[in-house]
This record gives structure tokens, sequence and C-alpha cells, in this order.
């Protein structure tokens, strides 16, 4: 009986010994995927379907900012053409 005491002991501390060593290596591997994860959302930013969007995002602010500069325009020549019906009232 006794050196079944004594041999559960043993695997009591080896076990605890293990679960120590692993939650280490937990949270080794946890920042390891932090950074990877990290490293990836850059790397997407910098693929040529990213720089695609941003190229087109810039060329749509462009041509809005054109349309835009045009209605202004087009308002300053006519006035009362793009004002609301609320404000005559």
């Amino acid at each position: 009986m006794h050196n079944r005491i004594k041999r559960l002991e043993e695997l009591v501390t080896k076990a605890a010994g293990i679960i120590t060593r692993l939650e280490q290596e937990n949270t080794v591997l946890k920042k390891q995927a932090e950074l990877l994860s990290a490293e990836h959302g850059r790397a997407a930013k910098n693929s040529a379907p990213a720089r695609e969007l941003a190229e087109f995002k810039a060329r749509v602010r462009k041509k809005l900012a054109g349309i835009c500069a045009r209605i202004e325009k087009a308002s300053e020549l006519q006035p009362g053409l793009f004002e609301d019906e609320a404000d005559d009232r």
C-alpha cells in the first residue's frame, strides 16, 4: 500500500512538472501566434489586391471631388438651384 501511495506521489509530481512546462510553452506559442497574426495583417495590407483597392478608392474620391466642385460651381452660377424647399418657408 505504501509503495502505491509513493508511486502516486511521484506521478503527481511528474504531472505537475509537465503541466508547468506546457503552460510555459503555451505562453510562448500564444506570443508567436500574436506576432504571426500581426505580420499576416501587415502582409495583407501590402498585397496586390489591397493596393488595387486603395488605388480604386483614390480614383473614386478624386472623381467625387470633381463632381462636387462642378455642383458647387453650378449652384453659384444659378442661386437657388440646389437649395432645399424647406429653406424657402
